[in-house]
């Protein structure tokens, strides 16, 4: 192993009693790395993923294993849009997972058209799909939170399609196994995981309604430098977080963003904290598809995750 408990890959090398042949490094990650390997059954590409040797990793790539084979069983016809586990073993102390063989993530495709965005008509095809992932993981039966909705966890099928599916569910849980409060990549953070809410399958909604409009302007909704900034950011564009949510939220959380204000009658409310007066963004679009597009955002955008809208529901929208 390298000093990072990663282990140093050698191409050509054989893995899992000599089913695979390793080629080169495609990823590298906090777990670890991503692997391009070829299936010497069936001659066919996959994707190695080689987690560090250290506990806490091991610990989460099982977790993983258990929520990918969960969901592969209860999708068995590879209808839903989720990367498939193909197998998974210990090797030299790593755990590996195999994937099938994606192409390129959305953030790499935004990169192609040098953050310009891409048609409404294929941010449409991209949103079908990843909605019905969602509104799989939502299932009764199935009840997983993916926890890290983001461009880079979405991934083409091929590279000049418009086929995607979602991956890395190293951070996901079952919803009532809520695992850890500091959850999802910032700019895709929703409003109750920064408040320390409790939170459900409503926060990939969220997610997703981040990813929809970046994939279209070619720039994220919400790139705050850090946690205070992003609240500020999204209070900018959406107005104030509701009341009863601020009530429900901690002190620890809640104080790092906002003060108490009494009124003239004694009422207390809320205020951002150094809040900046600015106008809701406003798109100055009236094409009649253009509206419906930021109509299903601002759904997916509602502070209440109660009253976001649901996957369900979204696939149903008349954007769609």
């Amino acid at each position: 192993d390298d000093d990072n408990y990663d282990y140093i890959i050698n191409s050509g090398e054989l893995f899992y009693e000599g089913r695979y042949k390793l080629k080169e490094r495609i990823g590298k990650g906090s777990f670890g790395q991503v692997v391009r390997a070829v299936d010497l059954n069936d001659d066919s590409e996959v994707a190695i993923k080689i987690i560090k040797s250290k506990k806490p990793f091991l610990m989460q790539a099982k977790t993983e294993i258990e929520l990918l084979n969960h969901l592969n069983e209860k999708d068995t016809e590879d209808q839903h849009n989720i990367v498939r586990l193909i197998t998974s073993f210990m090797y030299r102390n790593h755990q590996c997972l195999v994937f099938e063989m994606l192409s390129l993530n959305l953030y790499e495709l935004l990169k192609n058209t040098q953050f310009g965005g891409v048609s409404l008509n294929l941010v449409r095809k991209f949103s079908k799909q990843v909605l019905n992932a969602l509104s799989f993981l939502a299932r009764k039966e199935v009840d997983v939170i993916h926890c890290d909705l983001k461009p880079e966890n979405i991934l083409l099928r091929h590279p000049k399609k418009s086929g995607v599916k979602v991956i890395d569910f190293g951070s996901s849980c079952r919803s009532n196994k809520r695992m850890y409060s500091y959850i999802q990549s910032r700019f895709y953070r929703s409003p109750e995981v920064i408040l320390g809410l409790p939170y459900a399958v409503s926060i990939d909604v969220w997610s997703l309604g981040c990813i929809l409009a970046e994939m279209h302007t070619g720039e994220p909704l919400f790139s705050g430098s850090d946690q205070f900034d992003q609240m500020q950011k999204i209070v900018k564009v959406l107005g104030m977080i509701p009341d009863h949510m601020l009530e429900q939220s901690s002190d620890q959380h809640r104080l790092q963003f906002f003060e108490r204000v009494v009124g003239p009658s004694g009422q207390v409310g809320w205020n951002l904290k150094q809040q900046n007066k600015y106008p809701p963004s406003e798109t100055g679009n009236s094409s009649h598809n253009y509206e419906l597009f930021v109509g299903l955002i601002h759904r997916m955008l509602t502070y209440d995750p109660r009253k976001r809208i649901t996957p369900e529901e979204a696939l149903n929208h008349p954007f769609m």
